[in-house]
C-alpha cells in the first residue's frame, strides 16, 4: 500500500530499539501471537545481527474502565517470548502505560531522557509508522524508521487479482482511512 513506510536497511548498529505495542500478542493461555508479531520479530533479528543492543516495549495499557477490557499483557509476553528466543533479559525494558501512540512516545520520553541525543531504532507497523515517527519527533526523538507487518504485495497483480473481490482489500482499506484520520487529529491536537 501506497501510504505504507517503505522497508529500510540499517546501516550501522544502534543502542537502542523502541518498539511499539498494539496487536503483538493475544489473550489466552501460552504465547499466542497477533496480527503484529512482526513488530517484535524484525528487533529479534536486528538483535541477532547485533544491529540493535537494547529493546525497549512500550504500551499495552489499553484498559478503559468499563469501554474497553484487555487483559493480554502483551509487553510481558512478548518479553517472555523474547527471552525464550535468545535475547538477554538485561536488554529487554517495559514501558506498560501507554495506551496510545502518543503516550507511547512521551512515557518512553521519561525513560530514555539521558539518550535523546542519539539516533533510535522506531518500529510499529508499516501502515502506523507516519503518524508514530511525527509523535517521536515531536517529542524530540531522533529515529531511524523500520518498518514492520508490510501489508503491501510483494508479488506483481494479475487479472485476477484485479476482478475478484478479496475482503482482506476492505481491511487494509479500513486501516488505511483510520491511520490517516488518527494522522490529521494528532497534528491538530498538537500530538504529531
Amino acid at each position: 500500500m501506497a501510504y505504507e513506510t517503505p522497508q529500510t536497511t540499517l546501516k550501522k548498529p544502534f543502542q537502542w530499539c523502541i518498539i511499539l505495542g498494539g496487536g503483538m500478542m493475544r489473550s489466552g493461555e501460552g504465547y499466542r501471537t497477533g496480527e503484529t508479531a512482526d513488530r517484535f520479530v524484525q528487533p529479534l533479528l536486528l538483535y541477532k545481527k547485533g544491529m540493535v543492543k537494547k529493546l525497549l516495549i512500550t504500551g499495552g495499557n489499553v484498559n478503559i474502565k468499563g469501554l474497553k477490557i484487555d487483559d493480554t499483557q502483551e509487553s510481558k509476553k512478548v518479553k517472555e517470548v523474547l527471552i525464550a528466543m535468545g535475547v538477554a533479559e538485561k536488554d529487554i525494558y517495559l514501558e506498560e502505560n501507554a495506551r496510545n501512540t502518543h503516550e507511547n512516545a512521551t512515557y518512553t520520553k521519561k525513560m530514555l531522557a539521558p539518550y535523546l541525543a542519539e539516533e533510535m531504532v522506531l518500529v510499529t507497523s508499516a501502515m502506523h509508522m507516519p503518524r508514530a515517527r511525527a509523535c517521536y519527533i515531536k517529542e524530540g526523538f531522533r529515529v531511524v524508521v523500520y518498518p514492520a507487518d508490510i501489508k503491501k504485495k510483494d508479488t506483481p497483480s494479475g487479472i485476477l487479482d484485479l476482478v475478484i473481490p478479496q475482503e482482506r482489500n476492505l481491511s487494509k482499506f479500513a486501516e488505511l482511512i483510520r491511520e490517516m484520520a488518527g494522522f490529521v487529529i494528532y497534528k491538530v491536537v498538537g500530538f504529531a
